[in-house]
């Protein structure tokens, strides 16, 4: 009898350490793009779970929803989105997905835009004829590696509310994200400097926050209105303004058509820059911190043969 009494508190007390030892399941992160994703597993390390809804070759204004985005969205811990208006398909996303936990103002529910600094608010009456037209403000502000500082404490703070228990682990986490993002931006600076107030034209309005953090100018875009396509009319006032000004650069993301900008650039001597907008939109844009320096170092590298020549 003392035997099996000394048996039965043996695999008691190693039921409770493997009880113990087991690790907590991971938090689930749904995000709409790939940008967010990348942020979210820098802050959230191994113990979280990350899908993002657009891959980085997508336009963000045309996703379509698909049945299996409801469901990760269904089984989600924490949302993360980039906000103002960009992503307008996600409201019926969270709608369809009927998870009270990532609700617009609930724990799980986070606006990675909240706290940052935006860029072309517009004023005055707005109507669908402006094209279109952002009503909170350009919403492209990941490209810039400050305000991906401010991304990343909002993750953070959304995964401290899911899992209060985790905070720490966060903090820590979030505190060397900022200081990594702090050495991306003085390194990117400095690649720039020589090129500050360099003239190029975009085909969408894309670029604001990147160029308003490095010092380049966009001086016009190929769409006449933002989502509006290029007409003859346009791209013949494009193609004056460019000869006019000496702009030698059309930067465009793999997604819009090319057609337009090699007819623009045969035309103007111009260069066609292909930049990538998103983590994965291009080879070797595996993450945030590849991203940033894929477009800088793609940009350095087209005005720098330029000014040689």
């Amino acid at each position: 009898m003392r035997g099996l009494v000394s048996l039965l508190a043996f695999l008691s007390l190693l039921f409770c350490g493997l009880v113990i030892s087991q690790p907590a399941p991971k938090i689930r992160v749904v995000t709409t793009t790939a940008d967010l994703k990348s942020l979210t597993e820098i802050v959230g390390g191994d113990r979280v779970q990350v899908v993002a809804i657009m891959r980085g070759d997508q336009n963000p204004h045309t996703v379509q929803l698909r049945p299996s985005f409801v469901v990760e969205a269904s089984r989600a811990d924490l949302f993360v989105r980039i906000g103002l208006d960009l992503e307008l398909w996600a409201d019926q996303l969270l709608l369809s997905a009927r998870n009270p936990n990532i609700r617009r103002g609930a724990l799980g529910y986070v606006d990675a835009s909240v706290g940052v600094p935006l860029l072309e608010v517009p004023t005055g009456p707005i109507s669908r004829a402006e094209g279109e037209v952002h009503i909170f403000g350009n919403p492209h502000y990941w490209l810039d590696p400050a305000n991906a500082k401010i991304i990343v404490r909002n993750i953070a703070d959304g995964l401290r509310r899911v899992a209060p228990g985790q905070a720490a682990y966060f903090e820590k986490r979030e505190q060397e994200a900022v200081q990594e993002l702090d050495r991306l931006l003085k390194e990117t600076v400095k690649e720039m400097e020589p090129y500050r107030g360099t003239k190029v034209v975009a085909y969408h309005k894309t670029w604001s926050y990147l160029a308003n953090r490095y010092g380049f100018k966009v001086l016009a875009y190929l769409e006449p209105k933002p989502g509006i396509p290029p007409s003859g009319k346009h791209v013949a006032q494009v193609i004056r303004l460019m000869q006019a000004e000496g702009i030698r650069f059309i930067l465009k993301e793999p997604f819009y058509e090319s057609k337009t900008p090699d007819l623009i650039a045969r035309q103007t001597g111009a260069q066609v820059i292909e930049l990538p907008s998103s983590v994965g939109a291009l080879p070797g844009t595996d993450d945030y911190f590849q991203l940033i320096r894929r477009i800088i170092r793609t940009l350095v590298t087209a005005f720098a043969r330029e000014k040689v020549l």
